[in-house]
């Protein structure tokens, strides 16, 4: 938004996408031409679209585009990958409240679940030096204490809602039990700011499930759902009456909604995926609304509405901007899918609108313009308070304009080229302090703000651990190293030591692991499978990718890799095939494709550590097995048709005891199998109904293994008849999607089990 009002705080990013993009684009509305236009953009929004519908019209877009930096095509995969494994058979996506309806049911059934013995703790990372493209977790939403300049609260797409004490720098969050931590709009009760409300889900990309609306009658200690009338939505921003503080609208994917009781109840006033709404400063009879694209207005606090079209187009995005230095001013930032379309001003109050620029295209990559973007998924727009023609605009970086939008220059860059200050990539929300007069952004990397009008961008980002973790890699030799690979804010490495966290690449994180008996080498990815080597956690030298020593084909948002168990000099890569190379340490080997895969990405790859010829792959529901991967073309046998559940197999973990003893995680089942694939036990006993992510097996017991799942940890071992919950100490709603154990070959005791989770960092 961009809406200032001194009494109402509240802050979302606005993600405005057409429902009717159809009928806009084309003739035919029953027959949308999928190669000419992204209807994948609307449609991956929509809860109600089969995934593979949305899946095929993706497809179908970019069959012979080229693909470019900005161009959305990254935050669609990192959708596709997540939501792909909450779906239902058919394709259609799982209910929001899944998980905790699963979660809950097993609480119950196990009344002492909770008293485990486990003792997590949060590692991180929350102090990562900052260079711009460093960072800790994105920011979808901000809001500030009605008085006092030092409390600010943030928002993370899966890491919760924040409160902020600019004086201490600490920062502080109580959400970790709520059934969510998706948190894109929050408003701060002007009239009693111990009274918070959050709107939850993830609007941007979702990362999260949208439950609808929380409320803190504390200050943000202890929550409570309030949505009834509302249901299970993600709440895209939430605002608050100025004079009136028990009068809330919500913006959702539902539509707009209202409550005259703070949120005891609330009532749909205008139906579709409305995700703004501001007020006109000084008069709480208009509001403005924007979504589908379009803008709409209200004179009658929102009983009626109506679309405003003079001077004013259709885009795909839209966000809105008013000012109190001029309250008739209102700014229409529209995208044109991923780039660009243009700025519209009012200076009517909504009635009609004057376009102030469609070039350059402010949304990409470049110091001043270019092609390219991805304004579906970065964009808002800020309007000064003090002076009507300043507004910003964020995208992949921030665009300044003194003149009404007219023209533009950068403000910040994603890196900190074109002699400005290095803020990181993919802006989501941009707000003005009513105490204070600061300008925040928020980011894929963190929070930012400006004291001085866009000059100088100091970060306060340290002390948030709110990392999107994908994959996680232990030291097998040091109990004080691990590494993790994290969406948006590349891969880093964790010295226990000295409880201190060191970039190891850039990116979006993906795989990673330490060599298992050199560990000055390690091993970082990011998307589809491009595999860089490093020295001590410096210098980098790619050793895998298209193109990259012989490797003909990428792989998967997430590629898998790993070393063999005992020789730390070859390393095994599933792309769409199984590759194999040695001398990964060195600077001259090639890669031999060892499979015939087809053309599906692998998901998981397995070596087996009790017999070095034995290895595993997976893609899908498809399972394979070789007896001899160290040949010079080894024998496959497909476990495909003998595969006990359904769904994805999401991890492999072999014995390192018995050769013939294999685990999977298949769905939300857990399964064993005592001859290498052919024959399954089902072991998943009474654990919840949800995805059953990762597995690790622990040495120093007799068939101990720890399951990560979407809510927490499990663990069992054969004095066991079923598992125990795992989990003390770890946000209940944080997904955790890997496990791994440091063994301590001389003292058990000194053990150690790390899990990454997505949103709430490393533990």
């Amino acid at each position: 938004m961009r809406g200032f009002n001194i009494f109402v705080v509240t802050i979302v990013g606005v993600f405005l996408i057409s429902s009717n993009l159809i009928s806009q684009t084309n003739t035919n509305q029953n027959n949308p031409d999928f190669s000419e236009y992204p209807y994948w953009i609307e449609m991956m929004q929509d809860e109600s679209v089969n995934f593979y519908d949305v899946q095929n019209a993706f497809n179908t877009y970019w069959e012979g585009r080229e693909i470019t930096k900005g161009s959305g095509w990254k935050p669609y995969k990192r959708w596709e990958w997540w939501t792909e494994r909450h779906i239902n058979p058919d394709g259609t996506r799982h209910e929001a409240d899944k998980v905790m309806k699963e979660y809950n049911k097993y609480l119950l059934s196990h009344p002492s679940a909770k008293k485990s013995v486990a003792n997590w703790e949060n590692l991180g990372p929350a102090n990562i030096p900052s260079k711009g493209y460093e960072g800790l977790g994105r920011i979808n939403a901000v809001a500030f204490h009605p008085t006092d300049p030092d409390i600010v609260f943030i928002g993370a797409p899966a890491g919760g809602c924040w409160k902020h004490n600019e004086s201490t720098g600490e920062w502080f969050s109580t959400t970790d039990d709520l059934p969510t931590l998706g948190v894109s709009s929050i408003v701060v009760d002007w009239n009693n700011p111990d009274n918070v409300y959050i709107g939850t889900g993830d609007r941007d990309a979702g990362d999260a499930v949208g439950l609808g609306v929380y409320k803190s009658n504390d200050g943000g200690l202890t929550w409570q759902q309030w949505n009834n009338g509302m249901g299970n939505t993600t709440v895209g921003r939430l605002l608050q009456h100025p004079f009136d503080p028990d009068m809330i609208y919500a913006a959702t994917s539902s539509g707009i909604f209202k409550t005259t009781d703070a949120g005891a109840n609330w009532s749909l006033i205008k139906s579709g995926g409305l995700k703004d709404i501001v007020f006109k400063p000084g008069d709480t009879g208009i509001l403005f609304a924007a979504g589908d694209g379009r803008f709409y207005r209200s004179t009658d606090a929102g009983v009626n509405w109506q679309q405003i079209t003079n001077g004013l187009p259709v885009g795909s995005r839209s966000v809105i901007a008013v000012t109190p230095d001029d309250p008739d001013y209102v700014y229409c930032l529209l995208s044109n899918g991923d780039s660009y379309k243009g700025i519209y001003r009012s200076t009517d109050s909504g009635n009609s609108f004057t376009e102030m620029s469609t070039s350059p295209n402010i949304m990409s990559w470049g110091c001043e313009g270019g092609s390219g973007g991805q304004a579906w998924y970065d964009l808002d727009v800020a309007a000064d308070p003090n002076n009507k023609n300043i507004v910003f605009a964020g995208g992949v970086n921030c665009f300044k304009s003194i003149d009404g939008g007219v023209t533009w220059e950068i403000s910040s860059h994603w890196w900190g080229d074109c002699n400005v200050p290095a803020v990181h990539a993919d802006l989501h929300v941009l707000e003005f302090s009513p105490v204070n007069d600061r300008l925040y952004a928020g980011n894929d990397g963190g929070i930012y703000y400006t004291p001085d009008g866009g000059n100088t961008w100091p970060e306060i980002t340290s002390g948030l651990p709110i990392s999107q973790i994908y994959r996680i890699g232990q030291c097998k030799i040091d109990k004080d190293k691990a590494i993790i690979g994290c969406q948006d804010n590349g891969t880093s490495t964790y010295y226990g030591s000295s409880n201190t966290w060191q970039t190891t690449y850039g990116g979006d994180g993906m795989e990673c692991a330490f060599d298992h008996t050199d560990p000055v080498y390690s091993y970082a990815t990011i998307y589809f499978g491009d595999i860089y080597r490093k020295y001590n956690n410096s210098g980098s030298y790619q050793v895998g990718g298209y193109g990259i020593h012989g490797i003909n084909e990428d792989g998967g948002w997430i590629t898998p890799f790993c070393l063999h168990e005992g020789n730390s000099d070859i390393m095994f890569g599933g792309y769409k095939n199984i590759w194999r190379t040695e001398g990964i340490k060195t600077y001259s080997f090639t890669w031999e494709k060892i499979t015939e895969n087809g053309g599906n990405n692998i998901n998981v790859v397995e070596h087996s550590p009790a017999n070095y010829d034995i290895f595993y792959y997976a893609w899908s529901s498809q399972m394979f097995r070789t007896d001899n991967v160290m040949a010079e073309n080894p024998e496959w046998i497909s476990l495909s048709g003998f595969l006990p559940g359904s769904g994805h197999v999401f991890d492999i973990e072999s014995s390192p005891v018995d050769e013939n003893v294999v685990y999977i995680t298949q769905g939300s089942g857990v399964y064993r199998s005592d001859d290498k694939g052919f024959n399954w036990t089902d072991i998943t006993g009474s654990l919840p109904d949800i995805n059953m992510n990762s597995l690790a097996y622990y040495k120093n017991s007799i068939e101990g293994i720890y399951v990560a799942s979407d809510a927490g940890v499990y663990y069992r071992d054969a004095s066991l008849d079923d598992w125990v919950m795992y989990s003390t100490g770890l946000p209940v709603d944080a997904s955790v999607n890997e496990v791994e154990i440091y063994h301590n070959p001389d003292n058990p005791e000194e053990d150690v089990i790390r899990a990454g989770t997505y949103g709430r960092g490393l533990w």
